[in-house]
């Protein structure tokens, strides 16, 4: 009898480990599911087998080929579009005629005796039977119900509880005469189970059911697909395990060839070990199946589990109930609870843990020492650290979403007294507008009390917190670069971001989701404060010397840039007697991004207004006003190092023997101008809350960094580009000469920088280098490891916090030297993080 098997599921409830297979090559114990029903079909006899195919059929037919590998003869058929199951094997009536045919379903698992039941089909000289099997819940299946000669006198797919009527059911298995495809009809829709045997049924044609003894499982999702290796280890089926099993008491182990098992590696229950693997001391294996080309290292725990070809489990690490798709590693340390199940080519670093129930999808990375709660379907990486120095940012609805927010909000509140008040702020985006909604959810429900500002820029929505009773605040915003991207900011009471020991609070509450959850009488209020913006601008006004301005009457270029700043900025501008030619001086979301991916393009269009219009200066706010990019007089873009050095050198024109503060990979230009005016340089760390703490605590008038962050402490600690606008209109009233003769007045600087590609896993090593090449050399170890390699030159290694790689900025006294001193540098560092110590 030849057999067919009908191999084009997609597999769809077995995601994450059908990603990228079909669901017949999905293995159980290290063989693929169709190919243990080859083995039962060549058991029995049927060596000519016809495989419909359809979903990802190049998969199947690499892997079985002809057939000769296997002991059958493999033919195959390409269904062109899905015709159900009777439909498909209409297409395939050319190569059905002349004999009875079974069909099976290759993604089952069943030890059944098929001669039987074609014994029994014979005998009843029946046109159709069905193989029927018994079970404890018949919902998920067709229950059929037989007379005691077999014939089939009623069935129901996929009844409710009310329409069982019996236990019997459907296993997808049938013995057909040739004949049978005649009232089939072709190209069409057409299933065996809905239309053919109802048909049959209706006119009375030979339809019987054959209850056959022994094992059927479909595995039709992961729990299923758990069940069946369970019951392989507990011998409850049937089937052809590779490998050779193990005279050991009281334990039924498996070894591949090839593989390597360590004399004091533990064994307990069913184990199968797939070929070439390797298993270290101390390893402990329980109920589980490892498929070809494992490596388990030294102290590993596996228990319940299943692991695919290639998977590395690091030293200590406890995997517990787990599904590990292949080419997976497990780093040392890392624990993945009940019920994980992780698709191909995965990285789970170390000491992570993956909580249960957790699915991760192929190629994801999950860093060293997170925590993972929620499945990673479409992010590439799950990183324990929530914060980044741009705050926490992640693709909106993908990796920020309302879930997220409400979580990230309930740990905030977590960490602040209850009772205590936080601002919530956001820009004009209606995402926006949802995570912040979220975010006043989490926050109320754990007890804190909301002052929702709804739209408000961020220097507004961080201006002095402490001074309305406000504990602190968070902005949510879209990123001006990528509109996909959704920033969320927190800050203090200050308006400062936060220190990093509450972000490791909140972090550890949130990877935990121990939150605390106020009652029902605890729970926060929301109210809706008025005038923040008339208090700003009060308070502005009262910083600046504004009959200064007034006086000198400047003509000003001010591209607003579509942002939600330009009515508030707009309005200052009026009240200081300043000319002012308005570009892009209205809120649009769509154009807002346009204008700030593209920044350098729109700051020579402003460049080329400022030239055209004879004006004084030209400013332009980024999508939150928080930095500030300048145009002087003639047209040249002030940006970068230039511009940090400009402003140190405007600000100390008015602040003698004052404190500035700068980042530690800033010229050292700026050293020698403070010197001049008798002023202090207080170097700081790359980042945000550096310059912020410094700000505070440094009694600086004074700090920035080279892109664009502007912050004057007397007014506010934090970056805020309508404060540093208003006040370089301030220092050029006062002063009787152009910003293009003070930019023209510099002295000429070379700092030069790279970014490396560096994995994570080499930044130390990167750094030992660093140090060991900083050796007997001065050595400034403020940020990374900054290295004085003269009076005009210096070198600073720096890894970046948040993703792999190493940042190199060299400075020399001529360009020639440091873009020589850069490439000597950047050669160390590429030979550094490759060097095999």
């Amino acid at each position: 009898m030849k057999a067919v098997i009908m191999a084009g599921g997609f597999g769809t409830r077995l995601r994450p480990i059908t990603c990228n297979i079909p669901k017949p090559m999905v293995p159980v114990a290290n063989i693929p599911m169709m190919e243990h029903i080859v083995n039962l079909l060549k058991k029995f006899g049927m060596t000519r087998i016809l495989s419909i195919l359809y979903f990802q059929p190049e998969v199947i037919t690499k892997h079985f080929g002809n057939g000769s590998d296997f002991g059958v003869e493999m033919d195959y058929v390409m269904a062109t579009a899905d015709f159900g199951t009777a439909g498909s094997v209409k297409n395939s009536e050319e190569k059905l005629k002349g004999s009875p045919f079974i069909i099976i379903s290759g993604d089952v698992l069943t030890d059944f005796d098929l001669e039987a039941a074609i014994e029994f089909h014979r005998s009843r000289k029946a046109m159709a039977t069905m193989v029927l099997t018994r079970v404890e819940n018949p919902l998920e299946y067709g229950v059929v119900i037989t007379a005691e000669d077999g014939r089939i006198i009623r069935f129901l797919e996929k009844p409710s509880w009310g329409e069982v009527f019996s236990d019997t059911i459907n296993t997808g298995i049938y013995i057909l005469e040739p004949e049978l495809l005649a009232h089939i009809p072709p190209q069409t829709e057409f299933d065996f189970s809905k239309n053919l045997f109802p048909l049959m049924l209706k006119e009375k044609m030979p339809l019987y059911g054959y209850i056959a003894e022994g094992y059927w499982k479909d595995i039709g999702d992961i729990n299923e697909y758990r069940l069946a290796h369970r019951h392989v280890l507990d011998g409850t089926v049937e089937i052809q395990i590779p490998g050779n099993r193990l005279n050991v008491i009281g334990r039924d182990v498996w070894v591949g060839t090839d593989s390597k098992v360590g004399p004091k590696v533990k064994t307990k229950g069913g184990v199968i070990i797939g070929a070439n693997c390797e298993i270290e001391n101390g390893a402990e294996l329980e109920n589980c199946v490892l498929g070809d080309g494992c490596v388990i290292k030294a102290g590993a725990h596996i228990v319940d589990s299943i692991l695919w070809e290639r998977v590395h489990v690091g030293e200590k690490a406890r995997l517990e109930g787990a599904i590990v798709s292949w080419d997976t590693q497990i780093k040392d340390g890392a624990v993945l609870e009940k019920g994980t199940v992780i698709s191909e080519e995965c990285r789970i670093g170390e000491r992570s843990i993956v909580r249960s129930n957790v699915m991760i999808w192929p190629r994801k990375v999950v860093e060293d020492g997170s925590t993972v709660f929620t499945s990673m379907v479409w992010s590439e990486k799950w990183t324990k650290n929530l914060f980044t120095d741009l705050g926490i940012s992640g693709l909106g609805n993908i990796e920020i979403t309302p879930e997220f927010a409400s979580k990230l909000g309930a740990a905030f509140g977590s960490i602040m007294p209850k009772g205590s008040s936080i601002n919530t702020s956001r820009d004009a985006n209606k995402f926006s507008r949802i995570i912040n909604r979220a975010l006043i959810c989490g926050l109320t429900s754990s007890g804190v009390n909301v002052a929702d500002l709804r739209v408000t820029p961020g220097p507004l929505a961080r201006f002095k917190p402490n001074a309305f009773h406000r504990a602190g605040g968070v902005h949510v915003k879209l990123s001006a670069a990528d509109p996909n991207q959704v920033e969320v900011k927190i800050f203090d009471a200050e308006g400062r971001d936060l220190a990093p020991s509450q972000k490791k609070s909140i972090e550890r509450l949130f990877n935990r989701e121990d939150f605390r959850r106020a009652s029902m009488q605890e729970i926060g209020e929301i109210t809706f404060p008025p005038r923040i913006p008339e208090y700003y601008s009060e308070e502005l006004l009262r910083h600046i010397d504004v009959e200064a301005i007034r006086a000198r009457g400047l003509k000003v270029v001010v591209d607003f840039g579509f942002t939600g700043a330009s009515s508030i900025f707009f309005s200052f501008l009026g009240k200081l007697n300043c000319e002012v030619v308005s570009l892009n001086a209205y809120q649009d979301e769509a154009r807002l991004h346009r204008v700030h991916a593209n920044l350098k393009n729109s700051l020579d269009k402003l460049a080329g207004t400022i030239r055209a219009l004879k004006a004084d200066v030209g400013l332009m706010l980024d999508d939150g006003a928080e930095r500030l990019y300048v145009v002087d007089d003639q047209g040249r873009l002030i940006i970068g190092e230039e511009a940090l050095v400009t402003w140190v050198k405007l600000v100390l024109s008015f602040h003698q023997n004052a404190r500035v503060a700068v980042p530690i990979s800033s010229t050292h230009l700026i050293d020698r101008l403070a010197e001049k005016a008798g002023a202090t340089v207080v170097r700081t760390k790359t980042g945000h809350r550096a310059l912020m703490n410094a700000a505070v605590t440094d009694k600086v008038v004074f700090a920035a960094d080279e892109c664009g962050g502007l912050i004057f402490p007397e007014f506010q600690p934090t970056f805020d580009g309508i404060m540093g606008a208003v006040k370089l209109l301030e220092y050029l009233a006062h002063l009787s000469k152009p910003l293009s003769k003070i930019f023209g007045e510099l002295p000429p600087f070379f700092c030069r920088s790279h970014r490396i590609p560096c994995p994570w896993e080499n930044k130390g090593k990167v750094m030992r280098h660093a140090m060991e090449f900083a050796r007997d050399k001065k050595t400034i170890l403020v940020d990374g490891v900054k290295v004085i390699l003269g009076e005009e030159e210096w070198v600073l290694i720096l890894p970046d916090p948040d993703q792999p790689f190493v940042n190199v900025t060299v400075e020399a006294g001529s360009e020639k030297r440091a873009e020589a001193l850069l490439r000597e540098m950047v050669r160390n560092v590429e030979d550094w993080k490759d060097r095999e110590d």
